[in-house]
């Protein structure tokens, strides 16, 4: 199963959705298209526990990526930094592709939409590790950290590199923080 999980991560990395067919993952995994079926039932089910694969990779990397960060840092750019950075690799357009499947199939969004939510929160409990951040009201951070990555999806989507937006970002939301904060 491992091998169909791979095979479908650089399927869609290099097919996207629309082309991602059971054959395509199969010849990748050197198993026949039935696999895919058989250990997942459907197509939809086979994008779900890839999405979930992947939800799982970008968790270890965060996690790796917050042990990493500088003590020294500003807790809001680190996670900023950290969100930019999480949503650059390049698995993260997986995410994005089954986001534009769904976007036609109900059955699939909705499976999809509680995965992500799942995610956003995983996420946001791992940011909230940042000294200061965990400080802030959960509404707010919550809303704080989708809003960074909705943002950081966005400009994924056109490439280039997200992280020189940072200190605009930051100067914002720091400016807008101290008003809400002071409300």
């Amino acid at each position: 199963m491992p091998r169909l999980l791979d095979a479908g991560i650089e399927s869609l990395l290099e097919l996207g959705s629309a082309r991602c067919t059971p054959q395509a993952v199969g010849a990748r995994a050197g198993v026949a298209p039935a696999a895919l079926f058989h250990h997942f039932g459907t197509l939809e089910d086979f994008y779900i526990a890839v999405a979930e694969e992947v939800a799982c990779r970008q968790l270890v990397a965060m996690q790796s990526l917050l042990d990493a960060a500088p003590p020294d840092e500003e807790p809001l750019e680190t996670a900023l930094r950290l969100l930019a950075e999480l949503s650059s690799n390049r698995v993260s357009v997986i995410f994005l592709d089954l986001m534009g499947a769904a976007r036609t199939d109900p059955v699939l969004a909705a499976r999809l939409d509680a995965l992500m939510e799942a995610y956003r929160r995983d996420i946001q409990e791992m940011a909230a590790q940042l000294p200061g951040l965990a400080g802030l009201p959960s509404g707010l951070f919550a809303d704080l950290v989708q809003l960074a990555l909705d943002l950081f999806r966005g400009t994924g989507l056109r490439g280039g590199d997200q992280r020189e937006r940072l200190p605009l970002i930051l100067a914002l939301l720091q400016g807008r923080l101290a008003v809400l904060l002071d409300d």
